[in-house]
């Protein structure tokens, strides 16, 4: 009988390969570089080991606060983390093909990778699926469908479209539904103890997450480009834990002694280009940020997805102050933040990004799969350069299936663009 493929413990191999990778050819001069890898391991080991000890095992959309799953003890797996791993690092087409058996082709590849693989009984089931209702309609027409196809718990965080004062409590409010949902599928009730401790360490990870923001705005760039977008996995992956307060505060330190050096990633003279990737990121083949800085010195500096501008929750009291803050968290999550609503805050979300990281290039990773973004993607470009002077290179691509725009093509692209607007 054919073996089947456990996705989940694939990714957990990928992190750790990455890890040791990186440990034999960099570990003395960058140990750092093997932190997030190590983090994103152990939480994958964690993730493979919860039906084994008895933990729940939620998928959970980047829109929803990982803070309540921790506090419950609840396993969470962040769906879009494990199928940009599962695009990068294996053939994940292959589960592409399976999806658009039962659902168009139309629809996200981020959400088919998933529902391909649980056709395929390459991913246990979850115990519950939550997410937001903004920014992706992908997400709303699949989500629901796939719950009820494999008979687990559905829960959809409701998000109003604009931002008003009355925005935080309604939320607040579909918070309280959820921990009501995931108390019902644990069989036990939210404990205020672990919440409030969740909380202390997402407010220590943040406090100093926000301080790395700043100094990562230093010229020459303190970060290479995959440490800048591969944060994202682990904040996403594990606010509200000690292990992700005591990596920020490693960071800290460390990157604050760089900046005061005068050091970057690369030096002055190597960092020729900055540039902030106003939307995606070429998820199936992130060799290509590497590319960028060694053929054109263009370091990546600042992500969409990255862009974790929340704030810690300052009252920890009580449970009604935490979930206000959570709310607050989830409303101004990276894409939720930008695309879950007007364009307007797309637009001035990226004008922050170019002007604090001081680019001279945005680059748009245009997916195919939304058109919401595209509608715009243009009126973006012509106020960005009538604001900041500063060009935009507009990519159609499928951010996870290279089959649409492959790397070579989108390199060539990039060539053109340096070529035009930055000629030697």
């Amino acid at each position: 009988m054919e073996q089947k493929t456990n996705v989940l413990e694939s990714v957990g191999q990928t992190f750790s390969l990455i890890r040791d990778m990186i440990q034999s050819k960099a570990g003395k001069d960058h140990p750092e570089w093997t932190w997030i890898y190590e983090l994103l391991a152990d939480h994958y080991a964690e993730v493979c080991a919860a039906r084994r000890t008895g933990k729940p095992l939620a998928w959970v959309n980047f829109g929803a606060p990982p803070e309540l799953f921790h506090a419950m003890g609840i396993v969470p797996v962040v769906v879009d983390v494990l199928t940009g791993t599962l695009a990068s690092s294996q053939n994940a087409v292959g589960y592409v093909d399976t999806a658009e058996t039962r659902i168009p082709d139309y629809i996200c590849s981020n959400n088919k990778i998933l529902l391909g693989a649980a056709l395929a009984g390459d991913i246990p089931i979850p115990d519950i699926l939550v997410h937001p209702a903004h920014p992706c309609d992908s997400n709303l027409a699949t989500y629901p469908v796939i719950a009820a196809h494999f008979g687990f718990p559905y829960f959809c965080i409701d998000m109003p479209y604009f931002r008003s004062d009355r925005c935080i409590p309604f939320v607040a409010g579909e918070l309280r539904k959820l921990v009501a949902m995931l108390e019902e599928v644990t069989n036990e009730k939210l404990d205020m103890d672990r919440l409030k401790r969740a909380m202390h360490y997402s407010n220590l990870a943040h406090e100093y997450m926000l301080k790395v923001n700043e100094l990562r705005q230093a010229v020459p760039c303190p970060y290479s480009s995959l440490e800048a977008i591969s944060e994202y996995g682990v904040v996403l992956s594990l606010a509200g834990t000690p292990q992700l307060a005591d990596y920020f505060a490693r960071r800290y330190h460390l990157t604050k002694e760089r900046v005061a050096r005068g050091e970057g990633h690369l030096t002055r003279e190597q960092e020729r280009h900055r540039l902030v990737w106003i939307y995606g990121a070429p998820t199936f083949d992130m060799s290509l940020l590497i590319w960028l800085e060694r053929e054109h010195g263009a370091v990546s500096v600042a992500n969409m997805n990255n862009n974790f501008v929340m704030k810690p929750v300052t009252d920890i009291s009580d449970y009604d102050s935490i979930l206000a803050g959570l709310a607050e968290k989830v409303i101004l999550l990276p894409m939720t933040r930008e695309c879950g609503g007007p364009w307007e805050n797309w637009l001035e979300a990226s004008l922050e990004l170019l002007k604090g990281y001081r680019a001279d290039a945005a680059v748009f990773a245009g997916h195919v799969a939304c058109k919401s973004n595209w509608a715009v993607a243009k009126l973006v470009k012509d106020k960005l350069h009538d604001e900041l002077g500063i060009p935009t290179l507009l990519l159609e691509m499928d951010l996870f299936d290279p089959r649409v725009t492959s790397s070579d093509i989108l390199k060539s692209r990039f060539d053109d663009f340096f070529d035009l607007h930055f000629p030697k």
